[in-house]
């Protein structure tokens, strides 16, 4: 059986690096030049066209408001004193102001807000029935004269001066889904929340680093026990928390307000409205899980049999290599610096657009005309390469490292003297010698997410023009058709890269090899693959969760709930779900390692037997895996 060979696995591995031409380094040469320098010019471009977007955005264009002449309030330098945005009363009706919806003005306070600090935060006089705090002048500009004197209102997210809700809940609901929008105002309320967070944020990071390391510890001990351990949490844990919301389906708004102090109102009413429906689906999905992990524990026995011996000679390797112990941590770091920094430069880029000045009848609003659209479209394109590059690398450097090591033999002492700089040489034959090669494979699937979003973009357009049955059909069936392909693309793209480590050769013949050798090893293949997908779902499950935990539990006591305090979390649920992403991608980044290394392995002996090498010294578990399959 799979479990009896798995720990005398590793000491059966080793090649004999005796033969000409068998050393890794030696076979290394450049492949794919031309597609290297198109991807050079293009980032030459992009990277042109941000430090325009730099030099040229702001993004407090974003997330300031604007004034009836296109201006930023707080921003510009006609009105950054003038930090808020305020919509004059044209007049009255019944004691209640009738405002200028698309003519707002900048002003300096909030006129009867009790965080005001000038004149116009008191009362001056009464105007018929209407309260009167204030005199703002520019008002006269957009409605009039009679509308100077301003009513009372109430300072929101230190940005807008919306009609007190106290004494104009109907105009400030308006003006709040007209102008703000709920989900606008429940998704700034979140981001304060995260910025407030981010300690935790951080702590939140090394946790999920921490979880990570020891599952893996965890599989290279006992894989297959912790995945059944893993599993029975998940089923027990969803339908505990399934049966607890269905039973307080209705109450649970209540409840949470009373226990945690958070005003559940201030959520948007689409939430709020339907919350026993929703708390229903969310039991009913949570039932869904369980049933579904249920099933995978009893249709997959035979995968995870096999498979956690494989999944464990992989830690092995892992471990046997040090520096690839810190590549998941790296890879973590270095691909949220980069989209960041893309992500900053998307909020600039955008930014450049000009503010609309109401003359058309609306609320002021960024306007982009077609070329900024063009750049901005070419501005997705190239972010969506350089991360989808960068992954390429790190798939690269893994499968190098790997190859390396199989392909060493073992030493007096039953070990493998891998030496510390496997890593570096894959990052650098990645780099300089096949660039172009991994440019070239992340092309084929940035190309196939741009046509994603075309077609999202089109489906939002054919909604807001009236939601036309057939063409909505077609374009749900060619995303369908989009998404299938460029799951196909990532895998072959994954094989190809594990080729050209240990061959050399270009993307295309790569290709052709990685899909040969994909069928020939179909079975051993699809259970391994089966494995590891199954460890790669429970072990992003346990770290983001854990993350998600730790969030939680630290942003809803102590300094994060004190009003007076710097790093106040007024909604602890959205550092809650920013910890979990971050739990997710960091567990992602452990959970690719011990995939691309068991998937390296494999096709190092898949291409053994296809050359003849027949290797004698590969793991046992992957001698079984494969003529286990073939049924030899």
């Amino acid at each position: 059986a799979a479990p009896g060979v798995r720990k005398s696995a590793m000491m059966q591995m080793g090649y004999d690096h005796d033969q000409e031409g068998d050393d890794l380094r030696s076979r290394q040469q450049c492949t794919d030049l031309p597609c290297c320098i198109v991807f050079l010019g293009a980032f030459a471009a992009f990277a042109v066209l941000y430090v325009q977007s730099l030099a040229t955005g702001n993004i407090a264009k974003l997330y300031h408001g604007a004034n009836w002449k296109g201006q930023v309030c707080g921003v510009d330098a006609e009105v950054v004193n003038q930090p808020l945005l305020y919509w004059c009363m044209k007049s009255q009706l019944g004691g209640v102001p009738q405002v200028s919806f698309n003519h707002p003005i900048c002003v300096a306070d909030c006129p009867g807000s009790t965080a005001s600090a000038s004149a116009s935060g008191s009362l001056l006089s009464f105007s018929g029935n209407t309260a009167v705090y204030g005199i703002e002048p520019d008002c006269a500009t957009v409605a009039g004269a009679g509308s100077m004197s301003s009513y009372k209102t109430a300072k929101v997210l230190n940005r807008y001066c919306l009609p007190d809700p106290a004494a104009y809940p109907e105009l400030s609901s308006t003006i709040s889904a007209n102008q703000l929008g709920d989900w606008t105002t429940f998704g700034e309320q979140s981001m304060s929340s995260i910025a407030s967070s981010w300690p935790v944020l951080l702590g939140s990071f090394f946790v999920s680093v921490m979880l990570g390391y020891l599952y893996l510890v965890m599989l290279r001990h006992c894989a297959e026990t912790l995945i059944y351990l893993t599993m029975l949490i998940v089923i027990v844990g969803n339908i505990a928390l399934g049966v607890y919301l269905f039973l307080n389906a209705g109450t649970l708004g209540a409840q949470i307000s009373q226990s945690t102090g958070t005003d559940v109102t201030k959520l948007p009413k689409e939430i709020t409205q339907n919350e026993e429906v929703i708390t229903k689906v969310s039991a009913l999905v949570c039932f869904g899980i369980s049933g579904i992990a249920i099933c995978m524990a009893c249709c997959f026995h035979r995968s995870i049999e096999i498979g956690a011996a494989c999944i464990e000679v992989a830690c092995e390797t892992i471990f046997e290599m040090p520096s690839l112990l810190l590549l998941p941590v790296i890879k973590a770091f270095f691909k949220g610096l980069v989209a960041m920094v893309l992500i900053i430069g998307f909020a600039e880029l955008y930014s450049t657009a000009n503010l609309t000045d109401g003359s058309d009848g609306t609320a002021p609003h960024m306007n982009v005309d077609n070329q900024q659209n063009a750049k901005i479209w070419f501005y997705m394109f190239m972010s969506f390469w350089i991360l989808i590059f960068v992954n390429a690398l790190y798939q690269f450097i893994v499968a190098y490292g790997v190859a390396e090591y199989y392909y060493t033999p073992y030493d007096h002492d039953n070990e493998k003297d891998v030496g510390c700089c496997a890593l570096w040489d894959g990052l650098y034959f990645g780099l300089i010698t096949h660039g172009g090669s991994l440019a070239m494979g992340s092309f084929l699937i940035a190309v196939l997410m741009i046509i994603q979003k075309v077609l999202q973009e089109a489906k939002k357009h054919n909604d807001a023009a009236g939601g036309n049955a057939v063409i909505n059909c077609v374009l749900c069936a060619l995303m369908l058709c989009v998404g299938c392909c460029k799951e196909l693309v990532e895998f072959i793209d994954k094989n190809a890269y594990i080729d050209i480590a240990i061959t050399s050769n270009n993307f295309c013949r790569a290709a052709q090899e990685a899909v040969g050798l994909i069928v020939e090893l179909g079975g051993a293949m699809a259970i391994l693959n089966g494995a590891t997908f199954v460890f790669t779902v429970f072990g992003t499950l346990f770290i983001s969760l854990g993350a998600a935990a730790f969030t939680y539990l630290v942003s809803s006591q102590g300094t994060f709930v004190e009003q007076e305090s710097d790093f106040v979390v007024t909604n602890p649920l959205a550092p809650t779900v920013v910890g979990a992403i971050i739990g997710a991608i960091v567990a992602l980044s452990f959970m690719n390692v011990f995939d691309m290394t068991s998937d390296t392995l494999l096709y190092c002996y898949g291409y053994d037997l296809k050359t003849g090498a027949h290797s004698a010294h590969a793991p046992a578990a992957l001698k079984e895996l494969v003529h286990g399959t073939k049924g030899g």
